[in-house]
């Protein structure tokens, strides 16, 4: 099935995510784990990344329980990142949320705050968790969360080297309760 026809997973107000899967394995999905300005703030990496390597990972995603998203704009519905919730804790209600934005061409045109928004709600409104909790360096990241009502819940002082210096690791979280008191759940899915 091709990416134009899949069923939208989830809709945002400018974006749709979808299940990643084998069809998402493209040479530019490729690229972006081999640019270093795409990886900057999520570690210490092992240049390059083979096709191999990404596409055992995709085929690998259903057997490691994390819910994988493909981060979709457009009436071509472009891949241009992905979002995750990870180490998702059904005992605990909790997972902890990432990002990656590939397409540079998009960077900052607020698509990563409305895939945010969207999994949030998702997250707390049909999956039933408690608790989100997010980590980054990244102040792109930092900003698009405070923004959205996260609470900023520490500091990992100097825990990430970043172009040579070590940097600070902000640690969000938002909680269901206040994401619905913040309104913020309107701005969640709209499929």
């Amino acid at each position: 099935m091709s990416n134009s026809q899949e069923a939208v997973f989830l809709r945002g107000r400018s974006v749709e995510l979808m299940p990643l899967g084998a069809a998402d394995v493209s040479q530019v999905y490729l690229e972006w784990l081999n640019d270093k300005d795409v990886l900057r703030y999520r570690g210490p990496k092992s240049f390059p990344t083979t096709m191999a390597q990404l596409k055992d990972w995709v085929a690998g995603l259903p057997a490691r329980g994390d819910l994988v998203l493909a981060i979709r704009v457009g009436g071509e519905r472009k891949h241009i990142g992905n979002i995750s919730l990870n180490d998702i804790s059904w005992g605990h209600r909790s997972a902890d949320l990432a990002i990656m934005i590939g397409a540079k061409d998009v960077w900052g045109h607020g698509y990563g705050a409305d895939a945010i928004a969207t999994l949030t709600t998702h997250a707390f409104r049909t999956m039933g968790l408690h608790r989100l909790s997010a980590q980054s360096p990244n102040p792109g990241f930092n900003a698009a969360v405070k923004k959205l009502g996260w609470r900023h819940e520490g500091t990992r002082r100097e825990a990430f080297l970043l172009d040579g210096e070590f940097a600070d690791v902000d640690c969000w979280g938002i909680l269901a309760r206040e994401w619905q008191a913040a309104g913020a759940a309107e701005s969640g899915p709209r499929a």
